[in-house]
Parts: structure tokens; C-alpha cells; sequence
């Protein structure tokens, strides 16, 4: 129940809404929501792509689902949330993503309003300015994660953190054990999203603590265990995250300070959606004024306020995003001076600006908390049609590769073509692929079980006899690389039609890392040709390992670059395998 000082809060704070802006807001954050939903409808691939796949062998009974697999490593992430999300939606729907795509929707909705809740109880009242929040929480800049079934790795630690900003800023400067515990409970889930999700947990911790030592020197010891106790669960699962875990290799090492810094304001500006990528640095400028900004005023509005429940609770939700903001800004710097730049971050990025715009509401004084949520909502409108345009423009692709591999699956194409037309759009490379639908297809998996199995290829064994090496030397059926990007060719004595490449190999270069492999060839028609390239930068490195290249085309000579950096790489065979 209320109490009735809050009530009289409340009733206060209504009164000073301007006229009609919370239906505004909330008709915004409506239309946003229908937009979203009829963008998923409309381009949402019926097929998984990427990650998505990576649930495969325990859907088609190939691999147990166990605690142990739930909880290991993908990439630099644990996501046991997003994988069980996956299991439950392919196993119901034959492997369809776009149930998933609808939840990303889902949670993106309910991120913004939580915000939007939280700005109707801002000293200022609600005001038309507020539709920023479902502007930048829900708008199509968030295009790369809507239609990508995996992506809710991202998005739901996004949701939560909203979810924690609304109740850290609730009414009354006592917060009741039924708030700490919510904010208790958001936490207690990150750690089962993803890494960034573990980065979004000490700043709530330290507030959830902080408010219990405030309540046990009120002398209510019983209150201030409780609320302490909250933060308990996400804390254990945070340590357990931690055990065993192990950085990837294929990450580049951090490029420095200024590179971080660099990179941080890069992947703050992909708050604005793709638009604020066209626009670096100035997107990034801003990006920077507003959160620095607001940091500032929370901490303006800390020092001069007595009650600083709420206020404490602003800086433990922008400290979080912020945090989030300079780890990934320094684990990325060594990629490259855009590294930052990448489509995907806008949902990461968003709940900063979101925060940001809270703190002004609720710390500014009465020119900044009218001014500065005036300004971004004003850039959020300006950046609503480049935004919606790259959308269309992605969906529009992705839908029609996307019918494109319907059809072909329906009309009986075999998996290699299929995995020749269709890579890198729906994988990245094209042996696990290959293994991955033809698993799909033997366990009969939705609209997979319409796959074509491969006819049985003739095998003709190439002569292993270069043409030409560069930058390598040829020792005994060995490319010896000694520079960057080494090649050796090998012409065919007439041009013939392949299905693929069968390359049976060693590999070593001096890390142990994956070969940057490049597989190239050129069809008849002399050196003057178009030439093809297949790319494969995690081509696996050890001893008598075997990778096929599907070309489907025909064939004069093939050129294989073993790696981008000095190796050694043995080919035991090298053979052609072409279709009866």
C-alpha cells in the first residue's frame, strides 16, 4: 500500500506534468513498439544465422544438454539464459528464430518503459521530451539485434539494467525491502547473460550495500540485513563466472589509453543507432557531453541535496553503463581506429544516453532539466529517418537471401550448393556449415528435413606441383611461409567444373593461433578471368586435419594462401571433388 506521504508525492508531481505529455510518451513508446514487431514480422529470416547455430547438436540429440555446456564458454561470454532461450524456441519451432526475434522486441519494450517510468517521477514532472527514451530503447536503430535470434545475449542484460534504473530511482528516500529485492533479483541474472552483464553488477552492489549501512546506523538492523542480503546472489554467481574462465585468443591485444579512450567514445555514439556511426566523431562528442554531463550533475546533485536515495541510485545506473562503456572500449582498442564503430553496440550503448537523460531530470536545475532532455529528444527525431533507413535497407536484404535459401532448400538443392550461395550470410565459414545442416537435415528439424543430401562426388586428386609461390618456399609437399600473405598455385591441366576442394593438412605458425586461410581460383577464359576468393580465418591448426572449399564453378587454377603471417603448412592431399 501506499504511504500517504508518497501518495502526496505523486499527486504533486501530476500536477506539474506539462498537459498531455505522458500520452505523448506513452503513445510513442506504442508506435515504436508496433513499428519494431511489423520490422520483425516483415524481415525476419525463418532460418538461424551465425551464433544461432550454435545450439545445434544437443536440438538434433548429437551432444547432451548439461549444466556443464550451459554454463561453458562462447567466445569471452557464458549466456546459459540465451541458450536455453534458443533450445526451447528452435525445439517448438524447428528451428526458427524469429519467436526469439519477437522476445528481443519484448524486452527492448520493456527497457524503455522502464525508463519511461522513472521520468514521470522526476522533480520536473513528465514532459513531451520524454519520448526520447522510447526513441533511442526501441527505434529501428536497433536494427542488427532485432533480426538475429542470439542477439537477446545482448539485449536482455540491457533490459535489466533499465529494469534496476526504475526501481533505484522509486519513490521515497527509504527504499522498501521489496525494491532491494528486485534489484537483488535483475542482478542475480546478469551473470547468466553475458560478460558485459557481469560488468553491470558492482555499481547496484555498492548502492544496495551503501543503503543498508545507512539503514543499520538508523538502528533498524533487521531492514538493513535484509536489503544487504539482496545483493548476496548476484555476488556468488559473479565469483563462480570467474572460475575457470579463460580470455580468448582471437581477441587483439588493448591498443592503449588513447586508443581505449577512442574506442569507448565509439561505442558510446553508437547509441544514436547507425546514424551516430555515419556521423563520428561528432556522434561520439556528443555522446561524451551527455553522459560526462550528467555525471556531473548527479554528482552536483549529491553534494548539495540531503535526501540522495534517489540520486545514488542515477550513479549506480549511469556508472554501470558507464563501466560497461570503457571495458569495451579498452577490450576492442587493439582491433582497429573503428573498432568501436560496430552496428550491434547500439543496444549496449543506448541505456547511457537513457540514463544520461534521467540524470538531467532529476539532478539539473531548472534550465538544464528543461534544456538538455529537450536537446536529445530533438536528436533523436532528427536521427529517426537515417536510422529507419538503414534498417529498411538491411532488412530488405537479409529477407530476400533469406526466401532465396527457402526456395532453394524446397526445391531439393544439395547442402554444398546451398553452403556455397549462402556463406557468409547465414555462417561465417563453410565446413561447419556443412556439418551443422546436414545434422539439421538428418534429424529432420523443422523445413531442414527438406534438404538435399550431397550426390556422391568423383574424386581426382591434384598433382602437388606448384606453379608459382610467393613469399613461401616449397619443401617436399610443405609452404614454408616466410612473409605476410604467402601463396602457392597450382594449375589444373584444363579447366573442370568443381564442386569443392578436399585439403588434407598440417598447420603450425608461432602462437598456435588459427590460420587466416584464402582459398582463390579462376575459371577458363586465361589470367585476364574474374577471379573467386574463400576466406577462413579460423581454419583449425595441428596435425592431419581436413577443410573443404565448395566452389561449383569451373575450375583452370587454384591458389591457397596457408596463412597471413609465417608458418608451415603441409598439404598431405589436395583433391578436386567433382559433381557425376
Amino acid at each position: 500500500m501506499t504511504e500517504p506521504d508518497d501518495a502526496a508525492a505523486s499527486s504533486a508531481q501530476r500536477n506539474r506534468d506539462q498537459p498531455g505529455a505522458s500520452a505523448f510518451a506513452w503513445g510513442v513508446w506504442a508506435l515504436s513498439l508496433v513499428i519494431a514487431l511489423a520490422y520483425v514480422g516483415r524481415y525476419g529470416a525463418d532460418v538461424p544465422r551465425y551464433d544461432d547455430y550454435a545450439v545445434v547438436p544437443q536440438l538434433c540429440g548429437k551432444a547432451p544438454v548439461t549444466l556443464g555446456w550451459l554454463w561453458s564458454q562462447h567466445s569471452e561470454h557464458r549466456i546459459p539464459l540465451a541458450r536455453l532461450v534458443l533450445l526451447g524456441v528452435f525445439g517448438g519451432t524447428g528451428a526458427d528464430p524469429r519467436p526469439v526475434m519477437g522476445l528481443i522486441v519484448g524486452l527492448l519494450a520493456a527497457a524503455a518503459a522502464a525508463l519511461l517510468v522513472a521520468a514521470g517521477r522526476a522533480p520536473g514532472g513528465r514532459t513531451y521530451a520524454d519520448a526520447f527514451l522510447p526513441l533511442t530503447m526501441l527505434g529501428l536503430g536497433h536494427h542488427p539485434n532485432l533480426l538475429w535470434a542470439i542477439q537477446i545475449t545482448y539485449v536482455a542484460p540491457v533490459a535489466l539494467l533499465c529494469a534496476m534504473t526504475a526501481l533505484l530511482v522509486g519513490r521515497g528516500q527509504r527504499p522498501s525491502i521489496g525494491r532491494a529485492a528486485g534489484v537483488g533479483a535483475c542482478l542475480a541474472l546478469l551473470p547468466l547473460c553475458n560478460a558485459g552483464g557481469l560488468l553491470l553488477i558492482p555499481a547496484p552492489t555498492f548502492w544496495l550495500l551503501a543503503t543498508a549501512w545507512s539503514e543499520w546506523k538508523r538502528g533498524d538492523r533487521r531492514r538493513a540485513a535484509g536489503i544487504a542480503a539482496c545483493a548476496a546472489p548476484a555476488g556468488l554467481l559473479a565469483v563462480f563466472y570467474l572460475v575457470g574462465y579463460a580470455s580468448p585468443s582471437h581477441h587483439a591485444a588493448p591498443g592503449g589509453l588513447v586508443a581505449g579512450l577512442r574506442t569507448t567514445f565509439q561505442f558510446l555514439a553508437t547509441g544514436f543507432g547507425p546514424a551516430g556511426i555515419v556521423l563520428w566523431p561528432w556522434s561520439g562528442v556528443a555522446a561524451g557531453l551527455a553522459t560526462l554531463g550528467a555525471t556531473a550533475v548527479l554528482l552536483a546533485s549529491w553534494f548539495r541535496e540531503a535526501g540522495r536515495s534517489r540520486i545514488g541510485g542515477l550513479i549506480a545506473a549511469l556508472a554501470s553503463a558507464g563501466l560497461l562503456a570503457l571495458a569495451t572500449g579498452w577490450g576492442r582498442s587493439g582491433e582497429g581506429a573503428e573498432a568501436g564503430l560496430q552496428p550491434r553496440y547500439a543496444t549496449l550503448a543506448a541505456p547511457a544516453l537513457g540514463i544520461a537523460y534521467l540524470a538531467f531530470a532529476y539532478g539539473g536545475g531548472r534550465l538544464l532539466r528543461t534544456l538538455a532532455p529537450m536537446v536529445l529528444f530533438a536528436t533523436s527525431c532528427v536521427l529517426i529517418w537515417p536510422n529507419a533507413e538503414d534498417a529498411l535497407q538491411v532488412g530488405r536484404r537479409d529477407a530476400e537471401q533469406a526466401a532465396a535459401f527457402d526456395r532453394e532448400r524446397a526445391s531439393g538443392v544439395p547442402i554444398f550448393r546451398l553452403v556455397r550461395r549462402h556463406v557468409p550470410f547465414l555462417y561465417p565459414s563453410q565446413p561447419p556449415f556443412h556439418d551443422l545442416l546436414t545434422t539439421l537435415g538428418e534429424a529432420g528439424v523443422g523445413e531442414f528435413k527438406r534438404l538435399a543430401p550431397d550426390p556422391a562426388f568423383r574424386e581426382r586428386p591434384v598433382e602437388l606441383r606448384p606453379g608459382d609461390v610467393r613469399l613461401a618456399r616449397w619443401e617436399d609437399g610443405a609452404i614454408v611461409a616466410t612473409g605476410p600473405d604467402p601463396w602457392v598455385r597450382f594449375d589444373l591441366p584444363e579447366p573442370v567444373r568443381v564442386a569443392g576442394v578436399r585439403i588434407r593438412y598440417d598447420h603450425r605458425n608461432d602462437d598456435g593461433s588459427p590460420a587466416r586461410f584464402k582459398l582463390a581460383w579462376r575459371g577458363a577464359g586465361g589470367y585476364n578471368a574474374p577471379e573467386t576468393q574463400y576466406g577462413d580465418w579460423n581454419l583449425p591448426t595441428g596435425d592431419d586435419l581436413v577443410t573443404t572449399v565448395w566452389i561449383d564453378e569451373p575450375v583452370a587454377w587454384i591458389r591457397l594462401q596457408p596463412d597471413n603471417r609465417p608458418c608451415r603448412f603441409r598439404i598431405r592431399e589436395l583433391t578436386l571433388l567433382i559433381e557425376p
